[in-house]
């Protein structure tokens, strides 16, 4: 996502309602279709960040000792 899409985002979620509102009013099929795309991004990107603090192995040492064969430790 770059900065123009973040900006956009930003207002998406976070902008004053009336102007939100009045977007909306007046946005084409098309930018409502990239509204939604953004959105959607947003919420895979922030589901990947939860696996990813989420992603907790309980016990990983055979593969510590598997690896010692490929590795200099």
């Amino acid at each position: 996502m770059n900065d123009f899409d973040k900006d956009n985002l930003e207002f998406f979620l976070h902008g004053d309602q009336k102007e939100f509102e009045e977007w909306m009013n007046q946005a084409s099929s098309e930018e409502l279709d990239y509204a939604i795309r953004l959105i959607r991004l947003a919420r895979a990107e922030l589901t990947e960040q939860e696996y990813a603090v989420l992603d907790e192995v309980p016990h990983v040492t055979d593969a510590k000792e598997l690896l010692k064969r490929f590795t200099r430790v």
